[in-house]
């Protein structure tokens, strides 16, 4: 069974990530971390460090920059 906070990554990166990226295929992280209000560093390493647990007020902000509650993301992600 994989880690929560990997699945959580994953999906974030999978797709939320693909509207955030240039031609080339490179993240756009200081767009993402701008439209989702959190820092670019964390935006970084939701995409680059599989294992990193962020803070749920940090996944809150992320949801409620998609308009989506914390019990809608966890339903997308069937945990």
């Amino acid at each position: 069974m994989k880690a929560l906070s990997f699945v959580i990554n994953q999906y974030i990166t999978d797709n939320w990530f693909r509207d955030y990226k240039y031609p080339d295929g490179k993240f756009k992280y200081t767009e993402f971390a701008k439209a989702h209000y959190i820092e670019e560093k964390i935006a970084r390493k939701i995409v680059n460090q599989k294992d990193y647990a962020m803070a749920l007020e940090t996944l809150e902000k992320i949801c409620s920059s998609r308009d989506i509650t914390l019990e809608e993301f966890f339903k997308l992600i069937k945990k």
